[in-house]
């Protein structure tokens, strides 16, 4: 990952290790950054969550190297991407990257990087407010003999979800594999979606302006024929038409 998630890499230790509480271990947690601590025992483990439970906006870093990994959650699966700015021609551009995601027994792996959520229970922190979910990762140091156990907590944000039924076709650049198990129909709908979520116009008494019309989301937004397509868009309807013609 980009900017903020780069603070991690560099210090996660072995997450199977474990070190019981003794003299010569220091718990201590923070928000995104070390200069931002909270209180250790405020922050309880979510037991069992749905893998639905990551979606959220968590906020990293700090300054320039702030960044927010956005997860959305659609058709089974999970989505995310990091959102950051970059500095180009003397100013600053916001920029999207798509992250590796993966699940598996109540663990979420962000590339190489796993995360667990977990949520404030009190009013302790300056920082959080009770009831602030967020992802945390762990990681140990060792320093004049004693072990210090550090847990970061990156936490959440209502993320914005497009509408529709496959809002991921306008927040990542899909691949082949995202949309191999999906019919020649329903690539067809896929694809019109993404102009319908922009208000297009379609042919009137067509079939995409009869499914579309059966859209509470559809009627409610302002129409036009010349919709405007971001570049993740773009990038998704070339693709789904490139494999509505196999």
């Amino acid at each position: 990952m980009k900017k903020g998630l780069v603070i991690i890499v560099f210090i996660v230790s072995n997450l199977t290790t474990s070190f019981s509480q003794n003299n010569d271990t220091i718990y201590k947690a923070y928000v995104s950054v070390q200069n931002e601590e909270i209180n250790f025992s405020s922050l309880k483990k979510i037991k069992s969550p749905k893998i639905s439970d990551y979606q959220g906006s968590y906020h990293f870093g700090d300054s320039e190297a702030e960044s927010q990994l956005e997860i959305i959650y659609s058709n089974d699966q999970l989505f995310a991407r990091t959102e950051y700015n970059d500095w180009e021609n003397n100013t600053w551009v916001l920029k999207h990257h798509r992250e590796s995601v993966t699940y598996e027994k109540g663990i979420l792996y962000i590339g190489d990087i796993s995360y667990q959520l977990y949520v404030c229970a009190d009013d302790s922190n300056l920082f959080l407010k009770k009831g602030t979910k967020g992802l945390a990762s762990f990681y140990n140091e060792i320093e004049n003999e004693k072990v210090y156990h550090y847990l970061q907590f990156n936490d959440d944000s209502l993320v914005e979800k497009s509408f529709g039924d496959y809002p991921e076709t306008s927040f990542v650049k899909l691949s082949v594999k995202d949309l191999q198990r999906y019919s020649k129909r329903d690539l067809k709908i896929i694809r019109n979606e993404i102009f319908a979520r922009n208000g297009f116009i379609f042919k009137k008494g067509g079939e995409m302006e009869r499914y579309f019309l059966q859209k509470k989301w559809y009627n409610s937004i302002e129409k036009t024929n010349t919709p405007s397509l971001d570049t993740i868009e773009n990038h998704n309807v070339n693709l789904i038409l490139k494999l509505e013609k196999l």
